[in-house]
């Protein structure tokens, strides 16, 4: 079973935004392991709601990446490859090396101290035991640094690419030891460090690092899965 929660999506107003919350969480904290077959009837009766709402989350699941779809055999977790996962990084390290600079040139005091306060919340959370927790969190950092870049279409660019993010971090948490988890709080902590200097040179450059870090790191452990 996924849970306790036939009665909580039951009631509520959004069923439908409900029943993909609980679908992805299951995806993420791997419940559903990469390359299962989701089966309408069987989720149907897990969750205690329709077919038709379990059809229309899986579509979202399928438009974010999480599941997709095999003809004449069904709806599948999505197993993501090193090729993929390394085409995911590059979109993200252009993307965000770019918009490190306009944090640097937008961003009030207020954004950086707000950033510096979710870089700690997620290291507090920073164990393989609660991957994605500390996956949700690190989501909470790229959105500071996306609404203090005060750019809305590069915001929509990530928010495209942001399930299958998560969904490569809460898959390499599990695998990083705790130096290395250590080493990538470290890199966070002087990416703040070079917002709040206001260095756009060397903030672009860390994010930059940052990121191509954690691709070689993800191409690895999908290697050996």
């Amino acid at each position: 079973m996924i849970g306790t929660i036939s009665w909580t999506m039951a009631d509520t107003p959004t069923l439908r935004d409900r029943t993909v919350e609980v679908l992805r969480d299951a995806i993420l904290t791997q419940h559903f392991k990469p390359g299962e077959k989701l089966a309408e009837r069987v989720l149907a009766d897990e969750t205690g709601v329709s077919r038709t709402s379990i059809r229309e989350a899986l579509s979202q699941l399928q438009a974010e990446g999480l599941v997709q779809r095999v003809p004449g055999k069904g709806m599948f977790v999505t197993r993501v490859t090193a090729e993929e996962a390394q085409q995911i990084y590059e979109v993200r390290a252009i993307i965000e090396a770019a918009t490190a600079r306009l944090f640097v040139a937008r961003a009030s005091d207020a954004d950086i101290d707000a950033l510096e306060v979710a870089v700690n919340a997620a290291e507090a959370v920073n164990e393989p035991t609660s991957a994605l927790l500390h996956a949700q969190r690190l989501d909470a950092v790229s959105d500071i640094v996306m609404s203090g870049a005060g750019n809305d279409v590069a915001r929509q660019m990530v928010a495209v690419l942001r399930a299958r993010v998560t969904y490569l971090r809460t898959i390499t948490a599990r695998s990083a030891s705790r130096e290395r988890r250590g080493e990538t709080m470290a890199m966070l902590h002087r990416i703040v460090d070079a917002y709040r200097r206001r260095d756009a040179d060397l903030a672009e450059q860390l994010t930059r690092a940052y990121i191509e870090r954690s691709a070689k790191f993800a191409q690895d452990v999908l290697h050996e899965a």
